[in-house]
């Protein structure tokens, strides 16, 4: 009783308490010291940017030859006249018809919604009655024919595998007949697997998708596409930051990438890419994905525009498997089409959905059929909804991400490598007249996409990708990985596959990059060339005689090409900037002088149509004399309108036609 009434006496319950409290302190002492210890231990880097914020990043690439400075998307200067844009839809209307994919049946299902059919009636019981016609193929790769007789169909038709694209409509079948709504479709059929892949594999084989979009570079993909820019820092994704465009426009870069050559030296080695059939003799990248078994695809969305089309003889037979642009080209004749107001080259609209929504369903129709038991190449690339406005992928960011993720639901990721990727940046409009507008131009996003069990496999692959993330690459590298891929599936002993013939410096990503890399070792012209400084110069006498000197060789050129008869020789109107080539190790506080021969950038202004050009050139203050190559200026305005009298590709940046000379201001 005495012992059990002294535990429970305040004076005892008091004592325990500072006793338990002087532990607490001594142990809360400990632990700080513990943390200070802790700190102290790490490297002093690393201990900065624990107590510290991280620095923003300054450079895309820096290494001893190369340094591409880092472009905030959303400085001060461009926030003037950013504005994001708002998505247009092509129809307010619920569908009427809509397919699903049977995969029991491995058949397109055509379904009729009937409630939507009730309200497009009025809600009378007035009947309807919906037929197709098919899309046939042309004589020729890129035609079709004509749309066949009507077929009419009920709700859970099943379409017959060798129909690949149809125009659908719902009429009342009472006289006056009323369209209630009008439709199109493409299906990706199935293909049974050959034989020689039914048998137990061997080595196992990525399969590759080229998700591409027009003038998209990786400054604007940051600014308008956010949300497909995070999902694009997930795992397995890795971003070419010093990947840097080798051409002017679509076609070269692409062609770069699909075949190693450049136009001329294809014209001196293969064919001429502008004579009928030669695009069809040209050693393109699909053609070795066929050799190797793989299933191909290829589409675009605007048939005028797009890459062999263009001012090209296109293909004169089918180039692969699947091929978009027959069924492209009846979709743009037989349905109606829209054109944004402000933005009137580009179709829009074909018919109740956007052009590139048919060119991206058909990426994921043929992805999803097959990617799971076969391997399969295709490329799927749009134009219209980036070519003419460059913050119009704003507006269609959710659209893409949706697609993005599509491929992540299915686990289509799980099966292929994908390419996310464009030709070139912004090359006309106001993104080029920023301070940043060179790079803005000169840098495409490119995103590669490697997935888990490659990386396990290949991990020397891996982290070679993960390295080059940040030292300078080229559409001919990307050549040379294409291949490469080819070539992990193929036996140990097969033949090696030719590389990119434009430059023989290049290589596959899945090896480290040199750390001194230049330009010239990518295949990359100085003119294109992002990886050293150049600073501004000022002085009408020592800039404008360059200026000159440039549009000699230009009006030379139209000269030389016979078509001074046809194009107005240009003066100049005035400079915009001129700029000398400095060096990675020239200060910015280093006077400049003039020299009597060094590189300059300069863009400049000419008095017809007010002409926009900027022109790396190598020129000699001495002589007066400047060497630059014509068909490397680049023309930093629209031009369009200005040279309709020829049909020369190259030749339509410099010409100004006489008949297209608008009065002077």
């Amino acid at each position: 009783m005495e012992s059990r009434f002294r535990a429970n006496h305040p004076l005892y319950k008091f004592f325990a308490l500072c006793c338990f409290l002087l532990v607490v302190v001594f142990l809360m002492q400990r632990s700080n010291v513990s943390m200070d210890e802790e700190l102290n231990q790490l490297p002093k880097v690393t201990r900065s940017e624990i107590l510290s914020k991280p620095k923003p990043q300054q450079y895309y690439v820096k290494t001893s030859k190369c340094q591409i400075p880092y472009v905030d998307p959303f400085n001060s200067e461009v926030m003037e006249f950013y504005k994001p844009e708002s998505l247009v839809t092509c129809s307010n209307q619920s569908d009427l018809i809509w397919t699903d994919y049977n995969e029991r049946l491995k058949s397109h299902v055509l379904h009729i919604d009937e409630e939507v059919a009730l309200q497009l009636l009025n809600f009378t019981d007035a009947e309807f009655n919906c037929f197709y016609r098919e899309i046939s193929y042309g004589s020729k790769a890129d035609t079709y024919d004509k749309l066949r007789a009507n077929k009419y169909f009920t709700d859970g038709y099943l379409v017959p595998r060798h129909v690949e694209g149809i125009i659908v409509e719902c009429q009342t079948a009472e006289e006056p007949k009323l369209v209630l709504q009008k439709d199109a479709f493409v299906f990706i059929q199935y293909q049974q697997l050959p034989k020689d892949l039914v048998k137990p594999k061997g080595v196992r084989k990525p399969s590759v998708i080229m998700y591409g979009i027009d003038s998209l570079s990786r400054i604007n993909l940051r600014r308008t596409m956010p949300k497909v820019f995070n999902f694009l820092k997930g795992p397995g994704w890795f971003e070419m930051q010093g990947y840097n465009k080798v051409a002017d426009n679509s076609f070269p870069n692409i062609l770069a990438i699909l075949s190693g050559y450049s136009e001329r030296t294809a014209k001196e080695n293969v064919c001429d890419t502008n004579e009928p059939g030669c695009l069809d003799k040209m050693p393109m990248m699909w053609k070795f994905y066929e050799n190797a078994s793989y299933l191909t695809g290829y589409a675009e969305d605007e048939s005028n525009s797009n890459h062999f089309n263009y001012l090209k003889p296109g293909f004169e037979r089918k180039p692969m498997d699947y091929y978009f642009r027959p069924l492209l080209r009846a979709l743009e004749e037989e349905m109606d089409v829209y054109r944004l107001p402000e933005h009137d080259y580009m179709r829009y609209c074909l018919g109740r959905r956007m052009a590139n929504r048919y060119i991206y369903d058909y990426g994921r129709q043929f992805t999803h059929r097959f990617v799971h038991e076969r391997p399969i190449w295709g490329m799927f690339w749009s134009n219209h909804f980036s070519h003419d406005d460059p913050f119009m992928p704003s507006a269609m960011q959710d659209k893409v991400l949706g697609d993005l993720l599509e491929f992540q639901g299915n686990k289509d990721f799980e099966e292929m490598i994908m390419i996310f990727f464009a030709d070139h940046g912004t090359r006309f409009g106001r993104l080029t007249q920023l301070k940043e507008g060179f790079l803005e131009e000169r840098l495409p996003m490119m995103f590669i996409y490697l997935p888990p069990w490659f990386r396990e496999t290949y991990p020397t692959y891996a982290k070679a990708l993960e390295l080059n993330q940040h030292r300078l690459s080229s559409n001919f590298d990307l050549h040379n990985t294409l291949k490469h891929i080819v070539e992990i599936g193929g036996t140990p002993d097969g033949p090696q596959l030719p590389k990119s013939f434009d430059c023989p410096t290049c290589q596959s990503l899945f090896y480290p990059l040199p750390e001194d890399r230049t330009c010239s070792q990518a295949g990359i012209e100085e003119h294109w060339c992002t990886c050293e400084p150049y600073k501004v110069i000022h002085g009408r006498e020592w800039t404008e005689p360059i200026a000159d000197s440039v549009i000699d060789r230009m009006n030379e050129y139209l000269v030389h090409k016979n078509l001074s008869q046809l194009c107005s020789n240009l003066t100049l109107n005035y400079i915009h900037k001129t700029e000398i080539k400095t060096g990675l190790n020239a200060s910015w506080h280093d006077e400049l002088k003039e020299v009597e021969t060094a590189v300059y950038r300069i863009k400049f202004k000419v008095e017809q149509n007010s002409a926009d050009f900027q022109a790396t050139v190598v020129y000699n203050s001495v002589t007066k004399n400047a060497e630059v190559d014509v068909e490397k200026i680049s023309r930093t305005n629209t031009y369009k309108e200005d040279s309709t009298c020829i049909d020369d590709k190259l030749a339509k940046l410099y010409c100004i036609c006489f008949s297209d000379l608008k009065p002077e201001r």
